[in-house]
């Protein structure tokens, strides 16, 4: 009797550990993915009472369709695109020193990294082939990103120029 109440007391005891281990390795997992962004959807690019900014002109036609728009973290707005035929990409804007990358945006070094200029702007173009890519600029006290995580052979250089020179945020008073 006593011999199985201390197999069944190691058994508890087992089972209590296991929880604790799990629950550590779970816990640990979601700290190293800084956790999830707060976003809001709007109905158009104002993001006027709480980001302060809009972004007031920005790509849309037959083939670059935007379909919906956020503010991140109530301070990065992103708007995201359906590319006819068939892909997606994302325009995150943010004032000068605010923009928030998307997770897993720099986990792995870019294979190819080049500069160049569009319309008198220096662009920054980052790429995985076959993985996320993506060009940034600043003009007039704004961010810009425009990536794909999972892009088309040269889709994002090829949209370069329509959305470096077409984009434009301003503040919102």
């Amino acid at each position: 009797m006593v011999d199985s109440l201390w197999f069944v007391l190691a058994l508890v005891l087992l089972a209590v550990v296991s929880v604790a281990l799990v629950l550590v390795l779970v816990l640990r997992r979601e700290e190293a993915h800084c956790g999830r962004e707060t976003r809001t959807e709007y109905l158009q690019p104002n993001y006027g009472e709480t980001g302060g900014f809009r972004v007031s002109s920005a790509p849309s036609n037959e083939t670059i369709i935007p379909y919906r728009y956020w503010l991140i973290e109530g301070q990065v707005s992103e708007i995201d695109y359906d590319i006819v035929p068939g892909r997606r990409m994302s325009l995150r804007t943010a004032r000068t020193g605010q923009m928030l990358y998307p997770v897993g945006f720099f986990d792995l070094a870019f294979e190819d990294v080049q500069q160049y200029d569009i319309d008198g702007v220096t662009v920054t173009q980052s790429q995985n082939a076959g993985r996320i890519t993506g060009i940034s600029w600043t003009r007039e006290g704004y961010e810009y990103l425009l990536y794909s995580l999972q892009p088309e052979m040269n889709m994002i250089a090829g949209l370069a120029v329509e959305f470096v020179t077409n984009t434009r945020a301003e503040a919102v008073v």
